[in-house]
């Protein structure tokens, strides 16, 4: 058995009038992990707001869908109360069946027009729009930010992505030759595949030597591996507008809103950037921190943009001292290349993290600690127990200088995104019981298809139906050997499973027995966040 754990980052529009388009093609709902409470509670922490604790806070999101993102939400947090209203009848009823069968009491599906928001709403420390500002209407767009001004909490903050400038400009050039080529098509299924054979078309026409036969070929290279309902919904809308970043925080502004940030802190870590650029953006004030994330944008070519906007009269703090990450709960996927490479000297020792990224550490403390957030994932660990759990490897060998070394490797790791941090500590266990239990919420899912959501606002992805099969075993009442005895009655006494060396090509199936296969999967399970307590 195989699970995988995946961040899926893609982008969904809402229409506005009539009978809409996700009537008749289905938009799969997903999590988007920078959206989560959590998450902006922590951004907005980091900058001097005081954002309402996860566990008790009201959630509006527009362009809900079918409530992909928001029911993982309301069911980790049954204390909070969580709105969301889209046009698309036939996505809202399939979300609020869902929300039927998990029996959730803190989560209302709305079949809604976003024009009809009003007062009566009340008020929610944390809205989200997540790939809605881009394809509606510029009315719409006006009435979605008076809505983020009158119906955001005082110390609340506003999630809103978009499609953005500069790369969409690449990106429109392709569309709008889909668009004409597909213009008399009305099935989605013809439509994507003449699509996608024009743009293969026209790249391998294009000459490789040239500028535009460089961009015909990224360009298609995104297109080909784009899922069809998010070909047809984005790219072939011919309402889609992209947006530079002063634009739209232009527009807040005359609502009486101002640009916090954008919602990947690791945005603004600078150190993959030339010497130049570096000093360049850094010279920036702090009145002008807009400014400097939009020359950002530039350099980087961005084409999605995720910002984060709150009240205009909040005064905000955009200097991150050294030790701020003392403040948080930390988590990371790290896990050392050689789990036998010595602690206490300063010998090399690399780790890896599940994305691949990979980086050498020298100094005791730091290897120790490295191996305490990799064995702990995927809980959080304060700065302090993890510094008494780096402490405790090392067998109680400490210094008067661990806390600043760990302090400055940590503030470096959180702002380059190798490490996580969060305001509220996730709920959730990765030890199996005797009665081992998945999340209700997974077991779910994985009877209707392979990908789940974890505890951690994350998609994992389920091998086979072996695997799903598995995960639905896991619902508290079994044992582990009566768990084992029914794999055993439905698949055999033995599974063989995949096997990759270390250059990540495949190698010798391994062959375990049924308990032995059980018990790795219980393992990997814990590891993915779908244990609860």
């Amino acid at each position: 058995m195989e699970l995988t754990a995946m961040n899926i980052q893609t982008e969904h529009r809402q229409p506005t009038t009539g009978t809409t388009p996700y009537d008749e093609v289905y938009y799969p709902g997903h999590v988007y992990g920078l959206t989560h409470p959590n998450h902006l509670a922590t951004i907005a922490a980091v900058y001097g707001l005081q954002p309402a604790p996860v566990e008790r806070c009201r959630v509006l999101e527009l362009g809900c869908g079918v409530g992909g993102n928001l029911l993982p939400m309301a069911f980790q947090y049954p204390d909070s109360e969580f709105i969301g209203i889209d046009l698309s009848g036939v996505t809202i009823e399939r979300g609020q069946r869902n929300i039927a069968a998990l029996g959730l009491s803190n989560i209302r599906l709305l079949h809604c027009d976003i024009m009809d928001v009003d007062a009566a709403f009340g008020q929610f420390d944390y809205i989200i729009a997540h790939g809605v500002y881009s394809w509606v209407p510029p009315v719409v767009r006006e009435k979605m930010m008076s809505i983020f001004k009158r119906n955001l909490a005082p110390q609340g903050l506003c999630y809103v992505s978009y499609n953005a400038h500069p790369f969409s400009h690449l990106r429109d050039m392709v569309r709008d030759m889909m668009r004409y080529h597909t213009r008399r098509i009305t099935g989605m299924k013809e439509k994507v595949g003449q699509a996608r054979a024009i743009v293969k078309f026209l790249s391998e026409g294009s000459k490789s030597n040239s500028v535009h036969g460089t961009v015909m070929r990224d360009q298609c290279n995104r297109v080909l591996k784009a899922p069809d309902e998010l070909l047809f919904h984005d790219d072939l809308d011919s309402g889609a507008t992209a947006f530079l970043l002063h634009e739209v925080v232009e527009d807040a502004g005359r609502h009486g809103l101002q640009y916090l940030s954008d919602a990947d802190f690791s945005r603004r870590y600078l150190a993959g950037y030339t010497e130049e650029v570096r000093a360049t953006l850094q010279r920036f004030p702090e009145g002008e921190f807009m400014a400097r994330d939009q020359y950002q944008d530039f350099i980087d070519g961005n084409g999605f943009r995720r910002t984060l906007l709150c009240h205009g009269d909040i005064s905000l703090d955009r200097k991150v001292d050294l030790d701020f990450i003392t403040a948080f709960y930390l988590l990371s996927t790290t896990s050392p290349r050689r789990p036998d490479a010595c602690l206490t000297d300063d010998s090399e020792m690399e780790f890896e993290n599940q994305d691949g990224s990979r980086i050498t550490v020298t100094n005791p403390l730091l290897k120790a600690a490295h191996l305490c957030l990799g064995r702990a994932w995927p809980r959080a660990l304060s700065f302090t127990e993890l510094l008494d759990g780096a402490r405790t490897l090392l067998e109680g060998r400490q210094t008067a200088d661990d806390q600043r070394i760990l302090t400055e490797a940590l503030y470096i790791l959180a702002c380059s995104g190798e490490v996580s941090f969060l305001k509220s500590r996730p709920f959730l266990v990765k030890e199996v019981t005797d009665c081992p239990q998945a999340s209700l919420l997974a077991r779910r899912q994985a009877q209707s298809g392979p990908l789940v959501t974890n505890l951690l606002h994350q998609t994992v992805q389920l091998e086979d139906d072996r695997t799903r099969h598995f995960l639905q075993l896991l619902d508290g009442s079994r044992t582990i050997e009566q768990i084992t005895a029914e794999m055993t009655e439905t698949f055999g006494s033995t599974v063989q499973v995949k096997q990759m060396d270390d250059a990540g090509q495949p190698a010798e199936p391994l062959l375990l027995s049924t308990r032995q296969s059980v018990d790795r999967s219980l393992a990997t399970v814990g590891k993915l966040g779908l244990l609860v307590a």
